[in-house]
C-alpha cells in the first residue's frame, strides 16, 4: 500500500456505516472513511475544490437521493466521473445490479455484507492505485 485512500461511504444506516469502518479497522487498513447519509450529502461533501474521494461506496436505497441518482450525478461530473463507485443493496434483483452497472458502477455488493467483502473491495482498489500511482 502506497498511501491512505479517502473513502466516501454514502449510507443512511449508522450501524452499516460502523460495520464498514470496523471491517477496515479489523483488517488493519488505515484508510480515511467519511460518511454521508444520502446522495445529496455526498454531492455537498464532494463540492469543495479540496474534497477528495478515491472510492465511493453508496447504498442503493436512501432518502432524498439514492445510489443510482448519485451515480448518475457523479458520472455526469467531469471531476468525479472516473472515481470508482461500489453500490450496496439489500436487493437481490438482477435488474438493480444491471441498472447500477449500466450507470457506471465499479461493483455491486448485496447486503447483509460480510466484513471480508468490504475489505476485498478496498484492497482491490488499493492494489489498483498502487500499480497506477494514485496522484
Amino acid at each position: 500500500m502506497t498511501q491512505t485512500l479517502n473513502i466516501l461511504l454514502v449510507e443512511d444506516d449508522p450501524m452499516d456505516a460502523e460495520s464498514f469502518r470496523r471491517a477496515l479497522r479489523d483488517a488493519g487498513l488505515a484508510h480515511r472513511v467519511d460518511v454521508a447519509r444520502n446522495g445529496e450529502e455526498a454531492l455537498a461533501y464532494l463540492e469543495p475544490a479540496e474534497a477528495r474521494a478515491d472510492l465511493i461506496v453508496a447504498d442503493l436505497k436512501m432518502p432524498r437521493m439514492g445510489g443510482l441518482e448519485l451515480l448518475d450525478a457523479l458520472k455526469a461530473s467531469q471531476r468525479w466521473a472516473a472515481t470508482p463507485v461500489v453500490v450496496l443493496s439489500t436487493s437481490r434483483e438482477s435488474s438493480d445490479r444491471l441498472a447500477a452497472y449500466r450507470r457506471g458502477a465499479a461493483g455491486f455488493l448485496v447486503k447483509p455484507i460480510d466484513f471480508e467483502s468490504y475489505v476485498e473491495v478496498v484492497q482491490a482498489l488499493d492494489r489498483y492505485w498502487t500499480i497506477n500511482e494514485l496522484p
